[in-house]
């Protein structure tokens, strides 16, 4: 209920959730990958530019999915129902009396209300939202878990430290930094719980060397010793960060972890090639690297760069022994280049909806002041279908519309949203000078579930509602605490084909009003989103038995369809 009370619509922002670490991830990380295959030859400190600048493009991309621009730009979405000229309907004004409505026309048949069978009932449903508050509560606690261990690991790096490094192998590691043009000298320090070196720190940049590093001959030593200035004069601890956080927030997408794999070998192979790069020769330095790395201890897990990590050995060793293989360090104008594509390919994606969710509010609402009321009415039907809380205000104010349908409709999807705040106005609807905007009134009272409207229903008249219109509110109103929520989408018979839906369609039409609500009966069960245009032309009916199947057939197609 976090979201609910904050005014919040909690379906369309965890599904905006997923649109944003499964798709949108996804699709940051494709676009990487696609330009660091293009730059195979290229050097490794190019693709790990590449890499990186992704990394920082995941961190930045939960503001820039929620400050993106309107753009239609749906992948997977709801379709709206195409504006189509609608007959007139049959309404019959009335005339107050007092404090009471009364309807100039003659008694209704007796309707018959349309249910679902216990025995056709699904034996279990879970809600979409149900499901994505499961989704997003495990990728939080995966979350926290993973920050944790990262804290935990900032942690221990200070606890391997256990000796400040002799003022011998300072002043080593001091000339070493002024040869490859580090300006600020880093801290050494020695450790003898851990084998091979290792830098972190960004404020205060540290080189962590074993105890045994003392006695190293001098080749092996130099070669351990540069590859990790190479990292701070490179900057990466900050990369590595980056990418660690990115881990934690996106850890349910594979390909996201994938990628990190990617920037860490692309990392360690561009220090191995500014180490090799006119200092060591390549397969000197692959022997120290070998022999290093499988001397001693696995490097413990640290927030540091180590030197030697024997999972990503055989790929920097066919590197090191690639002839081929240009070593040049990042350039300004190339860098310059990965960040301007970078910033050009972000745009579709950011602006790209997938879902249909994010912005499918924003634009019904834009469409509830349209001139034409058949664009009003379908903006009016897409808030209710997406039972969006942001659209509750906007669609108050149709209430007053000078169309009757579009204030049928806005009464039917205020119902939808069960807002308590409709209550009211609604109420006031029920003297409207329309019997179909009565009754829609009526049965989206129903819809809210509110208690406190038992009494007010249960007084009206029928010159206010149908005798079975009034019931059905009440039944909803009193059934609302038992938790139901029917889905008849899932009772589709799969025998069902398109040419009977056609059929049904038309049956809405037929000059029998029995037919007409067995039709439209139909279509509700079937949970069809092609006959919402012929539905929504239905509440129009000039039987009730009709419009009351119909309010319960659009009810029923938006329950069995996902939010959004």
């Amino acid at each position: 209920m976090m979201f609910e009370s904050f005014g919040l619509d909690p379906a369309r922002l965890y599904a905006s959730f997923v649109d944003l670490v499964l798709v949108k991830a996804t699709m940051v990380v494709s676009v990487a990958a696609i330009a660091c295959y293009v730059a195979r030859r290229a050097p490794a400190s190019t693709r790990h530019a590449i890499w990186a600048t992704a990394f920082c493009a995941l961190l930045a991309l939960p503001a820039l999915h929620l400050a993106a621009p309107e753009a239609d730009l749906t992948l997977v979405g709801v379709r709206a129902p195409a504006p189509t000229e609608i007959p007139p309907s049959d309404v019959r004004p009335i005339s107050a009396v007092g404090s009471r409505p009364v309807v100039a026309s003659s008694r209704a048949p007796k309707p018959i209300r349309p249910i679902v069978s216990e025995s056709s009932r699904p034996l279990a449903t879970v809600s979409i939202a149900t499901a994505y508050r499961w989704v997003v509560g495990v990728w939080l606690v995966g979350l926290l878990v993973l920050l944790g261990r990262f804290t935990t690991h900032v942690a221990a790096r200070r606890r391997l430290a256990t000796e400040r490094a002799s003022p011998e192998l300072e002043t080593r590691v001091r000339t070493l930094a002024q040869e490859i043009g580090l300006r600020r000298a880093p801290r050494t320090v020695l450790s003898r719980d851990m084998s091979v070196p290792s830098a972190f720190g960004m404020i205060r940049p540290t080189v962590l060397l074993p105890a045994e590093a003392a006695v190293w001959p001098s080749e092996a030593f130099d070669a351990a010793v540069l590859h990790e200035l190479g990292h701070l004069r490179r900057r990466d601890y900050v990369t590595y960060v980056v990418a660690s956080i990115v881990r934690a927030v996106y850890w349910v997408n594979p390909f996201v972890l994938l990628a990190a794999r990617r920037l860490d070998l692309e990392r360690e192979r561009a220090c191995d090639d500014g180490v090799v790069t006119g200092r060591i020769d390549p397969i000197r330095y692959a022997e120290c690297l070998m022999r290093l790395a499988w001397a001693g201890r696995e490097p413990v897990h640290t927030s540091a760069l180590s030197f030697a990590r024997r999972s990503s050995l055989p790929e920097r060793v066919r590197s090191l022994l690639d002839r081929a293989q240009k070593r040049a360090p990042l350039t300004a104008g190339r860098r310059f280049g990965i960040l301007a594509f970078a910033a050009v390919a972000l745009v579709p994606v950011v602006s790209i909806d997938s879902f249909g969710i994010v912005r499918l509010p924003a634009q019904a609402i834009g469409s509830l002041s349209h001139p034409d009321p058949l664009v009003r009415r379908h903006a009016a039907w897409a808030l209710g279908d997406a039972e969006s809380v942001a659209g509750v205000d906007a669609l108050l104010e149709r209430l007053d519309d000078p169309d009757p349908r579009v204030r049928a409709v806005a009464a039917w999807a205020l119902g939808e949203i069960k807002d308590p705040r409709a209550i009211e106005p609604l109420g006031r609807l029920l003297l409207d000078d329309h019997r179909i905007v009565r009754e829609l009134a009526v049965l989206a009272i129903g819809e809210i579930e509110d208690p406190t409207a038992l009494p007010v229903l249960r007084e009206l008249g029928p010159e206010v509602a149908s005798e079975t219109v009034r019931a059905w509110a009440i039944a909803e109103i009193l059934a609302g605490g038992e938790g139901r929520d029917l889905h008849t989408g899932e009772l589709t018979n799969p025998g069902f084909g398109s040419a009977d839906r056609a059929r049904l369609v038309a049956e809405l039409s037929d000059e029998d009003p029995r037919v007409r609500a067995v039709a439209a009966e139909r279509l509700g069960r079937l949970g069809d989103p092609d006959a919402v245009e012929a539905l929504l032309d239905a509440i129009a009916d000039e039987d009730p038995t009709v419009r009351a199947t119909a309010v319960w057939a659009l009810d029923e197609i938006n329950a069995a369809r996902p939010p959004g």
